[in-house]
């Protein structure tokens, strides 16, 4: 049952995390290709109900998943399948953090990041910022494509006796993580003014807001 209700809420949060991606790779193309995107897409998961059923699907999942690491016996993982936990690691970890800087502006203080706030963000902290959201572009690609395949052949039932597989194999999955992160990569340098001009981030409401916050000083 714990596994089952793992692969459910799993693809559901797995779901939002594809089209989240895909919204983020936009950025290569610029800014309005980013942003006109979001806004469209916006309406949809922060829509009240929808956007509840993604927070209690991650929570679930999370809770389910902590739960089978601690019920289950010790067993040796593949290393596909050590990949696989340490991401999941990675996204519990910084997960909160993410929720809270992008969706916390637009509830509490009705700001929203768009591509000025991403952009703001890696010239304020280069070096903490474009790791970091490779990492987690990476770590949520890898995590979520592997997961989908998993929980798919865990509640397939009978189609797995008819040899339906939904498990990527290795190298298909490896290439596809590959390709993830390029991508990634392209995207991180629109943010970073690499392919254009990305304008004076530093004064978005965003950026404004933020340096309020960690009470930063403003230029007048």
């Amino acid at each position: 049952m714990l596994k089952k209700l793992q692969a459910i809420t799993g693809l559901i949060f797995a779901t939002f995390v594809a089209v989240h991606l895909l919204n983020t790779w936009l950025a290569g193309l610029g800014p309005a290709a980013y942003d006109g995107v979001q806004v469209a897409l916006r309406q949809v998961y922060q829509f009240i109900f929808v956007e509840v059923l993604i927070l209690s699907a991650l929570l679930v999942h999370v809770v389910a998943g902590v739960m089978r690491i601690v019920k289950e016996p010790k067993r040796t993982l593949t290393i596909r399948a050590r990949v696989h936990r340490y991401a999941g690691f990675f996204l519990m970890l910084v997960i909160l953090g993410h929720i809270l800087a992008v969706r916390g502006s637009s509830m509490f203080f009705d700001v929203y990041p768009g591509f000025a706030g991403l952009a703001f963000s890696i010239e304020f902290l280069p070096g903490f910022f474009y790791p970091y959201y490779l990492l987690l572009g990476v770590a949520g690609f890898y995590h979520a494509l592997n997961g989908s395949g998993i929980a798919l052949q865990r509640l397939s039932g009978r189609l797995g006796g008819l040899g339906w597989r939904f498990v990527l194999p290795q190298r298909r999955l490896a290439l596809a993580s590959s390709v993830a992160a390029l991508v990634m990569v392209v995207s991180l340098l629109g943010f970073g003014g690499v392919w254009f001009d990305v304008g004076d981030v530093a004064s978005s409401d965003f950026a404004r807001l933020a340096k309020e916050l960690l009470g930063v000083e403003t230029t007048p």
